[in-house]
């Protein structure tokens, strides 16, 4: 029986409800519940070919430098680890536990929200996004939608490009290295618009009325992702109503999070949604 919502609609409605979740509860322990339900439905859902490594890498980089700069900069606090002197630009004065503190907390909430938007560019194709939008947004969905094929295409253009070079006895020295990638991989980036202009054109885009293929990959699992996402969310709003957001706070003194049941609830729903999410033949 083929009823339920289509898998890219899903998808995008996991997205928006875990990004809430992951937004509104500081918590760090419902935080990174969020994170390991994001990168499970990564792991396993991703489209095939689409590497985990580099994101992986960019936010281990992001979360470093998130707490580097808050510790640094943050002066607030009670535990000072270290003074520095006043005449140092920006980082002078005292260098506290809880600066540390917080800028952990900021960067488990940028690690979160980053690694769940991800799902739309590493789990789903471009044109699958552009199905699932209104028809008044069609012409914005089909830009997004070259534009987010536009990063793996350039990120493929540039290893080949390196590679090549290489093979010509290239070698990396300075910032002339820069220049000598940068420009064939910028070439090859506009040759490929030109194309997908030309494409667009000899099909007549904006002429009239987009055609659609048919829904494929609807399931009643598909649904029941998408009002697990949607429930996750209500639970988030009755947390807070109630009082009981999920908020974690570094100063004055950093606390042990609470995780409450009612807390952990919103990011304990999103992370079994993503990991019930069926494959792309579902």
């Amino acid at each position: 029986m083929r009823e339920g919502v289509t898998r890219p609609a899903a998808v995008g409605v996991w997205v928006l409800a875990a990004l809430a979740v992951a937004l509104v509860d500081t918590d760090p322990a419902a935080r990174l519940v969020v994170i390991a339900g994001a990168w499970a439905l990564l792991v396993r859902r991703r489209v095939p070919g689409r590497r985990l490594r580099p994101l992986a890498l960019g936010l281990a980089s992001l979360a470093v430098l998130t707490v580097a700069l808050n510790g640094g900069l943050s002066h607030a606090g009670t535990t000072v680890l270290v003074v520095l002197p006043s005449w140092v630009p920006l980082f002078g004065g005292p260098v506290t536990a809880e600066g540390f503190a917080d800028g952990a907390s900021i960067a488990l909430g940028l690690v979160a929200a980053i690694s769940v938007t991800a799902a739309l560019s590493l789990v789903l194709e471009p044109t699958d996004l552009v199905d699932v939008l209104p028809r008044p947004l069609h012409h914005a969905g089909a830009a997004l939608g070259a534009a987010l094929n536009l990063v793996p295409a350039t990120a493929a253009s540039f290893v080949a490009v390196r590679e090549a070079q290489r093979l010509r006895g290239w070698r990396p020295r300075g910032a002339r290295a820069l220049v000598d990638l940068a420009v064939p991989v910028l070439l090859g980036a506009i040759d490929r618009s030109v194309q997908l202009a030309e494409s667009m054109e000899a099909r007549a885009f904006g002429t009239g009325t987009r055609t659609r293929m048919p829904a494929a990959g609807r399931s009643v699992r598909l649904a029941a992702v998408a009002a697990a996402a949607v429930a996750a969310l209500g639970i988030a709003v009755v947390a807070y109503a109630a009082g009981d957001p999920g908020a974690w706070y570094a100063y004055p003194v950093p606390t042990v999070p609470s995780a409450s049941p009612l807390a952990l609830a919103p990011a304990i729903v999103a992370a079994l949604a993503a990991a019930a999410l069926p494959a792309e033949q579902s």
